[in-house]
């Protein structure tokens, strides 16, 4: 995501049975966007910082780091065997 300071994680978390899109600020964990119920009803679960009270980050960057996670989710996306 070129100069921003977010990463995104493609991950197969035990906790969930379909992949997750991690969300790293400054190499910390801010939140993971789930796909448990399907691409058209992605859920985000968002983490306190480890280290302040709160997160603070460019809007702009966020939704660019969101809108980065769900298009790899919808890239990576599990086909239906042919029956």
């Amino acid at each position: 995501m070129d100069s921003s300071e977010f990463k995104i994680i493609m991950s197969s978390d035990e906790e969930y049975n379909e992949l997750c899109a991690e969300i790293f600020f400054q190499n910390q964990f801010v939140a993971i966007l789930t796909q448990e119920k399907g691409l058209e009803n992605l859920e985000i679960e968002i983490h306190s910082p480890v280290d302040r009270d709160f997160w603070v980050f460019r809007f702009a960057e966020f939704e660019n780091a969101l809108q980065s996670a769900k298009k790899a989710l919808w890239q990576m996306q599990k086909i239906p065997e042919e029956q």
